[in-house]
């Protein structure tokens, strides 16, 4: 059993990222509880802390969030899900794993390094990313990455892109966590530690978005950058 003071250290971090920026509360999380529990544990467990997350920014940020762009990207996503499932038993994950890393990398180094003008994106790109997304978290567990990169390659406020980001993870995590449920992996450890981390979640987030408020729009975008860069070279360490 992983020691309580640990739990509380590593969800207040993951806690503070995803306050912080909307997204990014896995990619801290995982690894690092990764060294103490089992995967069957951590992954219901994250994804309901994380659901409790994206709960309190869609109702704070409910004003700003993108709603016909969620209703376009899960349009897109359900429909690619079975997709995924067929593309898990045919490729080995790790090459998913590899492209997607790499893809990541380079996408946002170039973001980072030219600075290109943020551009409104069509339907297209909205059906196109809410398809990966689909694809992607049905194969490999990371079906975030098209999401968070389409919502922040946009001229929107800090506002829109994270409420919007917020209330997607919020509908694809009560799906997930859902299907946790129905299939026996919340079990009493996982209530047990989802419990005891409530307090740390809380005051991660409570820091994380008081940081937020000090970000201007150009600043958040380009920390969302920084943070899907290390998710990439996290991937690609992970698969090679």
């Amino acid at each position: 059993m992983v020691e309580t003071s640990i739990l509380a250290a590593i969800i207040l971090a993951a806690g503070f990222l995803q306050g912080l920026t909307g997204f990014g509360f896995v990619l801290i999380a995982l690894p690092l509880l990764g060294i103490f529990l089992p995967l069957k544990t951590i992954i219901p467990l994250l994804c309901l802390l994380a659901l409790c997350i994206s709960m309190i920014l869609s109702v704070q940020l409910r004003k700003t969030i993108g709603f016909r762009d969620i209703v376009l990207l899960f349009a897109a996503t359900v429909p690619a899900i079975p997709l995924g499932v067929y593309v898990l038993k045919h490729v080995p994950p790790q090459y998913l794993g590899i492209c997607l890393g790499l893809l990541m990398i380079v996408f946002t180094a170039h973001q980072l390094l030219a600075n290109p003008t943020p551009r409104h994106l069509g339907r297209s790109w909205t059906i196109l990313a809410g398809f990966l997304s689909g694809v992607l978290g049905a194969s490999i567990g990371a079906g975030g990455p098209p999401v968070i990169i389409y919502s922040t390659v946009q001229p929107w406020a800090k506002d829109r892109a994270k409420g919007t980001l917020a209330f997607y993870f919020l509908i694809s995590g009560a799906m997930v966590s859902t299907m946790h449920a129905a299939s026996g992996l919340i079990t009493r450890e996982v209530l047990h530690l989802f419990t005891v981390s409530i307090p740390s979640l809380a005051a991660g987030i409570l820091l994380g978005l008081y940081a937020y408020t000090r970000l201007s729009d150009e600043h958040y975008r380009k920390l969302a950058f920084v943070l899907v860069f290390g998710l990439g070279c996290m991937l690609l360490y992970n698969n090679l």
